[in-house]
């Protein structure tokens, strides 16, 4: 809770905000033209370069609001070079604890990444790792 609501981090293409007073109602910010508002896009040349999509809830932190989130490395030439094209793995970011609109930073490289043979089979053949849940572990 900040300031008084509920946030919520959601999205698929692009990472968009909501907020609620009661956890029940919600209610998505938008831009000016009435557009979704997107808090976090993607970027070429990144591994998140052709989407990014929310993973577990978002967590407070003494810096902020972090948020592990999954990206795609694009099938074009505005790929991550150093990455498979169509790769699916995971980074983190960074929003304002007071404003959690206002995306402060996030990592250039995956903090996990598919490397083992299951991750690497499959639907993707480029290999796929989703973050999707958070557990506490050894008081962490």
């Amino acid at each position: 809770m900040v300031n008084g609501k509920y946030w919520l981090y959601w999205g698929e293409l692009f990472v968009n905000l909501a907020w609620s007073e009661n956890g029940k109602d919600w209610h998505p910010l938008v831009d000016d033209k009435g557009e979704l508002l997107k808090v976090m896009e993607t970027r070429p040349y990144k591994f998140d370069s052709q989407l990014v999509e929310c993973g577990p809830p978002a967590l407070m932190t003494d810096e902020g609001v972090g948020l592990i989130y999954n990206g795609r490395n694009i099938e074009s030439d505005q790929a991550d070079p150093q990455l498979p094209k169509g790769m699916y793995a995971s980074g983190q970011a960074l929003f304002d604890k007071n404003d959690p609109s206002k995306f402060i930073r996030r990592m250039d490289q995956p903090f996990m990444r598919p490397d083992l043979r299951h991750e690497i089979t499959g639907q993707y053949k480029a290999g796929t790792t989703f973050a999707e849940g958070l557990v506490r572990f050894k008081n962490k």
